[in-house]
């Protein structure tokens, strides 16, 4: 060691020697002076709890809170943002379908629209007068035609009496000279007519005879004169035979069929013409029914666009109830200044109500729609009332939407509400009963212990503890179910 660092050591020594004769001087001077404390008892050992193994009912349930809510339920907003004009409903108004809840301040679209609908009025206006002298000319060009139609018909109509006429005259020329058959048939008619005469004046004379003043007698005078009348037309009928055709008749038949074959040539060439200006009234019409005036029409399709953009911006100006119900909420004021899209109105149709609720997700796993449930009424303690799991939030069941932002968060549980006085926003307990056995064993949970996934119990047969691998069912917040590994009876003992 230096010289340096001897004195050093020699002071440390010194001193640490000098604190320990204090310390003892001063342990002996309390010994001396104190008494002896009484020694304290450890404390017990708790005993630690047993449970037995029984037999009953289990169920595995959850519960929820929830509030009564319409069924329909409508949040309505602007379409675009602006200065409130003027609100029309206050909260708890009724209102149908259609009522104009409050609007935006939209003075000079009102103004816009008003002038638009006038210039659309005018443009139908022009186009219905167009349509109607359109119509006009139509029916009257139907008309003419028609009229042209029934003219031809008329003239086809002679034309075939004018040749008819030709092939008789036709005929009577070719038959100008009487022939012999002619002559000899004309002459037994005769014969006939002079025979029946004879017989007339026989039946005449006997008749007559006997009482020349009866009806009878007039009679057979009047059969006489018929008679003879037939005798003398065949006695002319046989003497023109007989004599022939005179030359002067015979030239003007001729002229007469000349002529009449002159004018069915007219004819047909009139018919021909007239048959042209059916056709060419024809075309006529089927231009007049042709569309309207194309500009017309565009006109009106312009207005008509105009009118609907104008309504569809003041629409956007403007909140109207979709439904029939009850305002429930307002949060739109005279003067106050909106966002488009945020809600200023709630409209509900409480005629329908049901229970909404936002349970955990880790109920929701467990839950499903159409599950049966039991709706518990703050109001009314101890009484439940059946309901139905409606539907479910996505992922969980068919509460989906047009994105994830959109889908319905919500739980939508029906439920029969009975005779109760229910209103919207009561609140309410909802109880699942997901699932239940009788005639089970159970224990508490508190019975159960568990080890890297291993389930088992500690048990106490003659005086010793061993360990027991279970197997468990329905799990409950008061009861597990024991499938395999206890008997009713045993006992576990418990952490």
């Amino acid at each position: 060691m230096s010289s340096k660092l001897r004195p050093l050591f020699v002071a440390f020594v010194l001193l640490a020697i000098l604190v320990s004769s204090v310390g003892c001087n001063s342990s002996t001077t309390t010994s001396k002076n104190e008494p002896t404390p009484t020694p304290i008892p450890p404390p017990p050992v708790p005993e630690k709890p047993t449970y037995t193994v029984k037999r009953g009912l289990i169920v595995d349930s959850l519960s929820f809170t929830g509030r009564v809510a319409p069924v329909i339920e409508e949040e309505l907003f602007f379409r675009e943002s602006g200065r409130v004009k003027t609100v029309y409903v206050e909260r708890n108004d009724m209102v149908t379908a259609g009522t104009l809840l409050a609007e935006l301040e939209n003075d000079d679209l009102v103004r816009a629209l008003a002038q638009e609908e006038i210039s659309l009025e005018t443009t139908e206006l022009n186009m219905a007068k167009s349509q109607a002298s359109q119509e006009y000319a139509i029916n009257k060009a139907n008309i003419q035609l028609e009229l042209k139609k029934l003219q031809l018909a008329k003239m086809e109509a002679e034309d075939r009496d004018a040749e008819a006429i030709i092939a008789k005259m036709k005929l009577a020329k070719s038959k100008a000279g009487a022939t012999a058959e002619e002559i000899e048939i004309t002459q037994r008619q005769l014969e006939q007519a002079k025979n029946s005469l004879w017989s007339a004046q026989v039946s005449r004379d006997s008749t007559c005879g006997a009482n020349k003043d009866s009806a009878a007698c007039d009679s057979s005078q009047a059969n006489v004169y018929r008679n003879e009348e037939s005798v003398r037309i065949a006695e002319i009928r046989l003497a023109q035979l007989l004599q022939g055709p005179a030359a002067e008749d015979v030239a003007i038949a001729d002229a007469e069929y000349q002529q009449k074959l002159a004018d069915q040539a007219k004819a047909a060439i009139d018919i021909e013409m007239q048959r042209q200006q059916i056709a060419l009234a024809e075309l006529e019409l089927a231009n007049l029914k042709a569309d309207i005036d194309p500009k017309l029409l565009k006109d009106v399709e312009r207005s008509m666009l105009a009118v609907e953009r104008l309504k569809a911006q003041l629409e956007k100006s403007r909140v109207e109830s979709p439904i029939d119900g009850k305002v429930t909420s307002v949060s739109a004021y005279e003067g106050r200044d909106i966002n488009a899209f945020k809600s200023v109105f709630i409209v509900a149709d409480e005629a329908q109500l049901e229970v909404t609720a936002e349970p955990m997700s880790s109920q929701l796993q467990k839950l499903g729609e159409n599950m049966a449930a039991a709706i518990i009424l703050s109001a009314y303690p101890g009484k439940e009332l059946p309901g139905e799991i409606l539907q479910l939030p996505y992922p969980y069941g068919g509460g989906g939407g047009a994105n994830v932002e959109e889908a319905d968060k919500l739980t939508h549980i029906s439920f029969d509400p009975q005779d109760l006085d229910i209103e919207p926003g009561d609140l309410v307990k909802v109880l699942v009963t997901l699932e239940e056995k009788a005639d089970a064993l159970w224990l508490p949970p508190a019975a159960i212990r568990t080890f890297a996934g291993r389930k088992f119990v500690v048990i106490e047969e003659d005086g010793s503890q061993r360990r027991v691998d279970i197997t468990i069912g329905i799990e409950s917040a008061e009861r597990v179910e024991i499938e395999e590994g206890l008997e009713e009876g045993q006992v576990v003992i418990g952490q």
